[in-house]
């Protein structure tokens, strides 16, 4: 259900180019964004998603970006856990992802400093909560460096222009199989003949496909070194 069901679909009998997102529908809302914080939202997916700080802005771009991933829920849900002395709790947590294989992740959002207490949280949870969730995560702004979360919204810009690039993708990707590349620099991949931005949004497509893999943690730019998987 849209937020607004009295938006027109038509307009001068034409479809609307946008449509307006899902809510996010979470149990609670973030408070309103000011110029001193970093509270805001974004879209994914049709459906808005919320963050209240800088490491969960840069954890939900990065989420949103793992391959597979086809839903990202903000404050979803409250659930219930035990504190050390076995005193039952409540906590809302910040994400909850979904994958395209129906598994779905519970991901807390802390600083470094209360990563031990976020954790012990998610251990604590009471089993009808724990049960909901195939995978229980801690994230923190040491998960989640400037050129991870770089790389991830370089993905998700890329990722938007797949259908009109489709066919670039493929060039690309016949071109790395016919030349059995085991590795390739990024920019060994431009072509004469294609022309730039045709030939560098095939390649994070690729990137964001699985067929080019760089080293972990490290910002991709033209001198990036991949492992080709085709």
């Amino acid at each position: 259900m849209v937020s607004n069901p009295n938006s027109p679909i038509l307009i001068d009998g034409e479809p609307m180019l946008w449509v307006e997102p899902l809510r996010h529908e979470g149990v609670r809302n973030v408070t309103p964004k000011h110029l001193l914080n970093t509270n805001g939202s974004s879209v994914f997916k049709n459906r808005e998603v919320q963050h209240e700080s800088g490491t969960e802005k840069k954890a939900a771009t990065v989420l949103k970006a793992r391959r597979g991933v086809v839903e990202v829920r903000s404050q979803f849900m409250t659930v219930e856990y035990y504190d050390n002395d076995g005193v039952v709790h409540k906590h809302t947590l910040d994400y909850c992802v979904r994958y395209e294989s129906g598994r779905w992740e519970a991901v807390a959002v802390k600083q470094e400093t209360k990563r031990a207490e976020a954790q012990a949280i998610l251990d604590g949870m009471l089993p009808e909560y724990r049960a909901l969730f195939d995978k229980l995560t801690v994230m923190t702004e040491l998960d989640v460096p400037w050129c991870v979360v770089r790389n991830a919204a370089s993905i998700l810009f890329y990722r938007e222009l797949h259908h009109d690039y489709e066919h670039h993708v493929r060039v690309l990707l016949d071109e790395l199989q016919q030349h059995r590349r085991a590795r390739v620099c990024f920019y060994q991949m431009y072509t004469p003949g294609i022309d730039r931005p045709s030939r560098t949004t095939a390649i994070w497509r690729l990137i964001d496909l699985g067929h080019l893999k760089a080293e972990p943690g490290q910002l991709v730019n033209e001198l990036t070194w991949f492992t080709v998987e085709t």
